[in-house]
């Protein structure tokens, strides 16, 4: 059980940490922690790419995002803690900073970028990393949440479509970088003069 909680933790802890601010935002100070998400191309908007995932607007968007989160997330945990960090950290950041070059004159906050971050790493790593198991989790993902690719269409303008497309988009990149580092070998380099053994005396 310790094992399997150390190996979860990672995502425990996201997921946490947006159900502990979103009381404090919403019943402490009125929602003014809002004022912290992603405004596009407006420099005190910078600050939401790191703020913008942990902030939620109403209980149902805080609910709506957390099944997800947590299964995408914890398949990330489950394939590596390095891994789920890594795809994490760059997916809040690049998916945010494209939301703010590309979104629309609003203020973006939620955790669905990072779980469309989460579904579009997982789902093209078949692609990028071929494998029957990549295959498989792919096809699961696909399987259990390909309906949220329906939040990459404009459909409602109470929804950040360009932060779930600009998260997905986050994702598949990374897929690819991490399957380009992974295959890369690691060469010793070519013995140079200085390594040439002495001469005997």
């Amino acid at each position: 059980m310790t094992n399997l909680l150390k190996r979860f933790l990672p995502i425990l802890l996201v997921t946490a940490l947006c159900w502990l601010i979103f009381p404090i935002n919403n019943l402490l100070l009125n929602g003014k922690l809002a004022a912290y998400g992603i405004v596009p191309r407006h420099l005190n908007g910078l600050a939401g790419i790191a703020c913008a995932p942990f902030l939620h607007a109403s209980y149902p968007h805080l609910l709506a995002n957390t099944l997800p989160l947590l299964a995408l997330g914890g398949i990330l945990c489950a394939r590596s803690r390095g891994e789920f960090i890594i795809v994490t950290v760059i997916g809040i950041v690049l998916g945010g900073g494209l939301t703010w070059l590309v979104g629309r004159n609003a203020t973006h906050i939620g955790a669905s970028g990072l779980i469309f971050c989460y579904f579009g790493y997982l789902t093209s790593l078949a692609y990028f990393h071929r494998s029957f198991g990549t295959l498989c989790l792919s096809v699961l993902c696909i399987l259990a949440y390909g309906g949220i690719l329906r939040g990459v269409v404009p459909t409602s303008a109470a929804v950040s479509w360009e932060g779930h497309l600009t998260g997905l988009v986050s994702g598949v990149a990374l897929a690819w970088f991490v399957s380009k580092v992974k295959k890369t070998p690691l060469t010793p380099p070519a013995p140079g003069p200085t390594d040439k053994p002495a001469p005997p005396p």
